[in-house]
């Protein structure tokens, strides 16, 4: 069978490319790809990407595109691979818009027993002045993902500082700025593989310790606390958690890939607050899957798995295998 990879390399080590693929991870997926039997092909995700599909016209695709711009643009490569009728691992192009805009994910949640904390959409700093949230509050871009914009600084006190910062933040990201009531408490990331007509397989859970980190990463699990401070010894997985607390958040982690649909693997964070209740922050449907020792990058998502007993190649066989059974190949 002919698998071709589609995604975006990162060409170079800025905020905007932090969700593009380096060149050792694509080497790692190609040679579990290869390992399985199948014949490689790489296809960048670019505007010549028809093109490409037309002239390898794969068997399947293993998609790891983050899309180069518009609202939306994690849809693009699976609309297209479903408008040409080629089979692809991961998720649709409704679940990827959806899960891509903050609000829109909290928006289908509502009704389900998912909490999630309360929330406003900036479009203007007139805007930014009226909403009614609690502080403190967090500022996001709505519609990007792997903690771009978000560091420390983006917490506010007082309706002044939000203000300020969500003008900064507009100007900046040119989109729309996602104000969400800020949980005080630990972060645990999930991951997951789901397979067609199967449970869903949760990894075992991370913890983010924030008391590993200096004082200045304020509690935040932003861009300067995923680079400056980034190092194994910050992260407890499995994390240490009461029987019940990790039930709910195992509950609502297969409530949350349900209503959203996803397919193959994603991640998703939460936050505990002191009482121990459970907050859904947000999912990433396209995970990201790095690791390489020598230069201390990784993923959240290879390192649960590794803890589930996977090494790189059997990650991307189970993967491959499930988008194989659930296209009919």
């Amino acid at each position: 069978m002919k698998v071709a990879l589609i995604l975006n390399t990162r060409k170079e080590e800025d905020e905007f490319q932090v969700e593009f693929d380096p060149p050792h991870t694509i080497e790692q997926i190609k040679k579990a790809i290869e390992n399985m039997g199948h014949e490689y092909s790489f296809i960048e995700a670019d505007e010549n990407v028809m093109d490409r599909l037309r002239k390898e016209w794969p068997d399947l695709v293993f998609n790891r595109a983050e899309g180069i711009r518009g609202e939306s643009r994690e849809s693009h490569i699976p609309a297209i691979l479903e408008m040409l009728g080629i089979p692809y691992v991961g998720s649709g192009p409704g679940t990827l818009a959806v899960c891509l805009n903050k609000a829109w994910t909290k928006h289908f949640l509502r009704g389900s027993e998912v909490s999630t904390p309360a929330y406003s959409v900036i479009s203007t700093v007139e805007e930014a002045g009226e909403i009614d949230l609690l502080f403190p509050v967090i500022l996001k871009p709505n519609r990007e993902g792997s903690s771009i914009g978000i560091n420390e600084d983006n917490v506010v006190y007082d309706r002044e500082s939000l203000i300020a910062k969500a003008g900064d933040m507009i100007d900046l990201y040119r989109e729309e700025i996602l104000a969400e009531e800020f949980i005080e408490g630990r972060e645990i990331s999930i991951g997951v593989i789901v397979r067609p007509e199967e449970e869903i397989e949760i990894f075992p859970l991370l913890e983010v310790d924030f008391s590993r980190m200096p004082e200045s990463a304020s509690n935040v699990f932003g861009q300067i606390a995923k680079t400056v401070y980034d190092d194994l010894d910050n992260y407890i997985c499995p994390a240490v958690l009461d029987e019940k607390l990790e039930e709910k958040l195992k509950e609502d982690t297969e409530e949350i890939c349900r209503i959203l649909n996803i397919r193959e693997f994603a991640r998703l964070d939460f936050r505990i607050d002191r009482y121990d209740r459970p907050w859904f922050l947000e999912i990433n449907p396209l995970p990201g899957m790095d690791f390489d020792e020598s230069t201390k990058d990784f993923s959240f998502y290879t390192l649960m798995a590794f803890k589930a007993g996977y090494d790189y190649n059997s990650l991307v066989s189970a993967l491959v295998k499930s988008a194989e059974k659930r296209s009919g190949l």
